[in-house]
């Protein structure tokens, strides 16, 4: 379907030197003949050689631009480098390993475009994984339906389709240890999930192996959620309710019995109320340590999807137009 809406494909790039210029190529090759196109490649403090592919990329052909990054600072964030210099209506991310092929990017924005989403997932039919991955990506699931409220249970993916506004809004949060997956979440409510493929992987190996995974599962349980504290909380209140219950049974016991030693029982209850209060101020500490955390976090997180924006800030192009 030919469109004339300018289509983003951002492409964070990490020790990919033997097979970015494949995955390029095809992209633009099969998503050119659709309309519009720039494919915005991060270069995220690759330690190979992986640069001078992507100068070559760039000089052959103007719809590819790149970002090139001091150093290492992970997927999420390298993604949103991509997000923040990206001009399209549509953005669409993929990894550099050419396991996501042209066709995902299509169905991801053709079901945001005809469903009038804001975010649309791509989600892998059969998923090329070993037993511990698969075991490591189905507990991420559940992890984040708890932590995202992810109630319908869409599936999380490197490939998404996004409105252009709303991933340029995310690129300009700074945040020192971003989410992209919570912080779309936290923004909008308009998000769904549609069948793509993904192939087997042709060439090298992931680098985003199960210590990224454990990495994520930490970002899961922390980027804009005090799931934690309020765990921490329920069982700093449960201790100190434990406490109080011991501490009153005991006394009884002992005034029942009238066998305590001395100065045994007065030491017993004070040491008890002492900690059942210590535990209850740290349950209040830690409700407020929530909400601060959230507060922060959550800071610059509102779009305005329709009406009225700030001076100054971006809307869609009705017509775009590829600049070098």
């Amino acid at each position: 379907m030919r469109s004339d809406r300018l289509l983003s494909v951002v492409i964070p790039v990490y020790r990919s030197e033997a097979y970015l210029a494949d995955t390029v190529r095809e992209l633009l090759t099969a998503l050119g003949s659709r309309g519009p196109l720039e494919i915005v490649l991060v270069n995220d403090g690759s330690p190979d050689r992986v640069q001078g592919v992507i100068d070559d990329l760039t000089a052959s052909d103007r719809r590819v631009r790149s970002v090139t990054l001091a150093h290492n600072v992970g997927q999420h964030r390298a993604t949103l480098q991509g997000f923040a210099v990206a001009r399209g209506d549509i953005v669409v991310t993929v990894d550099d390993d050419g396991q996501n092929p042209p066709a995902a990017c299509l169905a991801v924005v053709e079901a945001l475009e005809e469903g009038d989403l804001d975010v649309v997932y791509g989600r892998f039919e059969v998923v090329e994984q070993g037993l511990a991955r698969r075991f490591a990506s189905a507990l991420n699931a559940r992890i984040s339906r708890l932590t995202l409220r992810n109630v319908r249970d869409i599936a999380l993916s490197n490939v998404r389709a996004l409105r252009g506004d709303l991933a340029r809004l995310l690129g300009r949060l700074e945040h020192p240890y971003p989410y992209i997956d919570a912080m779309i979440f936290r923004v909008t409510s308009r998000i769904a999930d549609t069948p793509v493929e993904q192939r087997p992987r042709a060439r090298g190996t992931s680098t985003y192996g199960l210590a990224g995974l454990v990495r994520l599962w930490i970002s899961h349980l922390t980027s804009l959620s005090v799931v934690p504290l309020q765990l921490a909380t329920m069982g700093c209140f449960g201790a100190s309710g434990l406490g109080l219950v011991i501490g009153v049974v005991q006394l009884v016991r002992a005034l029942w019995r009238g066998q305590a030693p001395a100065g045994w029982l007065s030491l017993f209850c004070a040491v008890t109320f002492l900690f059942a209060l210590l535990f209850a101020f740290l349950g209040v500490v830690s409700a407020y340590l929530g909400r601060m955390y959230v507060t922060m976090n959550e800071r610059g997180l509102v779009w305005i999807r329709e009406g009225d924006r700030p001076e100054g800030e971006r809307v869609p192009l009705a017509r775009p137009t590829i600049r070098s």
